[in-house]
C-alpha cells in the first residue's frame, strides 16, 4: 500500500514549525522549523522542493517571504523575500511555475529553477484566498475572498503586455468570469478534475456552496449546498468522492459519479452526503495518501485523524501539539525525508532565489526557457513545453484551441456567406439575360 510508504506533514498558522508524522503509526519523524503557513500557503515541487508563504516579522520592509527545504536535507532552509504578503500559492505539475496571491489582489508567477518573476497583474479586487493550475497547466484558477473565481489562459497571460480590462469585466486577462458562478462569500477551495466529456472545476466557499462548472466554457453544471460554511475541499485519487470539510466540523462525503454530466443539473444538500464526524472544531484541512485507502484531516481543536477510506472509520488518532490550529496537510513520501544534518561540505541544493520586479528584458518568450537546478533531478526543457502545447492545440484540448476553433469558423462562415452572395448575384444577373433572350425571341416572332 502506498500509505505504508508514506508521511504527512502538518503546518499550522504559529510559530511552532511543521510536524512530519508516519501516516502508518502516527509517529513524529522530524520538525520542520519556521514551516508554518496560512491556508493554502503549502506546495510541493514537483517532489524535489518544499515550499511555504508566511509573514516575517524579521523583514518589515517587504514583510513576506517564501520558505524552501529540500526534503532530502530538511534541516537547511532558504528565505526568498518578495514585495508584498503572499498567501496562497500553487506550484504546476511540471514544477516550473510557482504561482503567489498577496492581499492587495494581485498575482505573481515565478520560474522556480531561476526565480524570475515572469508576470505581476492585478487578478482580483480584493485579496486572493486560493490558487490552482489546472491538470495540464494551460489554466490558472484563482479565488478572492470576496467570492470571485477566475480562470486565465497562462498563453495570453504571458503574452500580453500590459495590464487592461477587458470589455464587459473589469478582470484583466480572465478567460471566463460568469456571474452566476461567483460565490457569496471567500473561496476556500479550487479543484480541477479530468472528467469525460468535459473536464470540470470544483470550488467552495464560506458560503456554504460547493459549485461544479465546465472548465472550458464555465457552464455551472451542479450545486452543492450546506448548511454549514465549506472551509475545504478534497478529492480522492480515483476521483471518485468529493469531501468537503465544514465549519460544523463534519466531513460531508458526495459521490462524483454524475457530477460533470449534462443531465446532473440539479442541486445537492447535506441529505445526499455521508457526514463524517470525529473533529469537535471546524474542519482546516484535508488530503490524500497517493494511493487513496487514507484520508487524513485536520480542525483548529489541533487533532489529526486518519481515516480508512473502504470504511470511513478513525483509524488513527494524532494530537498535534504545535500551538496553533492545523491550516495545511501534504501527504509526502516518506523515503524523501532526510533527519540528518547535512555539513558544510556536502553538495547544497540549489534553492530558487525569487525576484521581486519583473525584469526587462529584449529577447521574447523567455518564459518558456527555464534554467537547470544543478542538483534536480527534473528537466526543465522549453522543448517540451511547446511540443506540449502544440500537441493540446493539434487536439484542441486548451482554451487557445478552441479560440482558434472558434476563429476559424466565424471566417469560413463569412466566406461562405460572400461566395453565396456573388452566386446569388451571378444567378440573378443570368436570368436576367435569359428574359432578355427570350423577349427578344418573342418580338422576332
Amino acid at each position: 500500500m502506498g500509505g505504508e510508504k508514506e508521511a504527512v506533514l502538518a503546518v499550522c498558522a504559529s510559530d511552532a514549525g511543521g510536524v512530519v508524522y508516519d501516516i502508518n503509526t502516527g509517529e513524529k519523524i522530524v520538525c520542520i522549523q519556521d514551516c508554518v503557513a496560512p491556508p493554502h500557503g503549502l506546495a510541493f515541487v514537483d517532489g524535489f522542493l518544499l515550499a511555504a508563504s508566511r509573514t516575517d516579522k524579521d523583514q518589515p520592509i517587504f514583510g513576506s517571504a517564501i520558505y524552501f527545504w529540500a526534503p532530502s536535507k530538511i534541516k537547511e532552509v532558504q528565505k526568498s523575500y518578495v514585495a508584498e504578503a503572499i498567501e496562497p500559492i500553487a506550484c504546476s505539475k511540471d514544477g516550473v511555475f510557482l504561482v503567489g496571491g498577496a492581499r492587495s489582489g494581485h498575482a505573481y508567477i515565478w520560474e522556480i529553477a531561476s526565480g524570475a518573476l515572469l508576470k505581476r497583474w492585478r487578478g482580483h479586487k480584493t485579496a486572493i484566498s486560493c490558487l490552482a493550475f489546472s491538470q495540464d497547466t494551460s489554466l490558472l484558477i484563482s479565488g478572492s475572498i470576496d467570492g470571485t473565481v477566475c480562470t486565465w489562459s497562462m498563453i495570453s497571460l504571458f503574452q500580453a503586455e500590459e495590464p487592461r480590462p477587458i470589455e464587459g469585466t473589469e478582470i484583466y486577462l480572465n478567460f471566463y468570469n460568469v456571474k452566476q458562478n461567483e460565490h457569496k462569500a471567500s473561496i476556500t477551495g479550487i479543484l480541477t478534475l479530468l472528467r469525460s466529456p468535459c473536464p470540470i472545476l470544483i470550488t467552495s466557499s464560506l458560503d456554504g456552496n460547493c459549485k461544479v462548472t465546465e472548465l472550458m466554457s464555465g457552464i455551472l453544471v451542479q450545486t452543492i449546498s450546506l448548511s454549514s460554511s465549506v472551509t475545504t475541499i478534497a478529492v480522492d485519487p480515483l476521483e471518485q468522492f468529493l469531501l468537503c470539510g465544514a465549519g460544523d466540523a463534519g466531513i460531508y462525503v458526495t459521490v462524483l459519479n454524475e457530477i460533470g454530466t449534462k443531465n446532473s443539473r440539479l442541486t445537492l444538500s447535506e441529505d445526499n452526503c455521508q457526514i463524517l464526524s470525529g473533529h469537535r472544531a471546524p474542519i482546516s484541512a484535508l488530503a490524500f495518501s497517493s494511493e487513496g485507502p487514507r484520508l487524513v484531516s485536520g480542525s483548529q481543536d489541533r487533532v489529526i485523524l486518519i481515516w480508512d477510506t473502504r470504511t470511513w472509520q478513525v483509524i488513527r488518532k494524532i494530537e498535534n501539539k504545535m500551538g496553533g490550529h492545523i491550516t495545511n496537510l501534504l501527504v509526502i513520501p516518506k523515503g524523501a525525508i532526510s533527519t540528518v544534518h547535512q555539513g558544510r561540505n556536502s553538495l547544497a541544493v540549489k534553492f530558487p532565489k525569487l525576484d521581486k520586479i519583473c525584469k526587462p528584458t529584449n529577447e521574447t518568450m523567455t518564459f518558456l526557457r527555464p534554467s537547470q537546478f544543478s542538483d534536480n533531478p527534473v528537466s526543465f526543457q522549453s522543448s517540451n513545453l511547446l511540443a506540449e502545447q502544440i500537441l493540446d492545440l493539434e487536439e484542441k484540448r486548451t482554451p487557445e484551441a478552441v479560440e482558434m476553433i472558434i476563429a476559424m469558423n466565424t471566417r469560413d462562415k463569412v466566406k461562405n456567406q460572400t461566395i453565396a452572395k456573388e452566386l446569388v448575384n451571378m444567378n440573378m444577373l443570368v436570368q436576367g439575360q435569359v428574359f432578355d433572350v427570350m423577349d427578344a425571341g418573342a418580338d422576332e416572332d
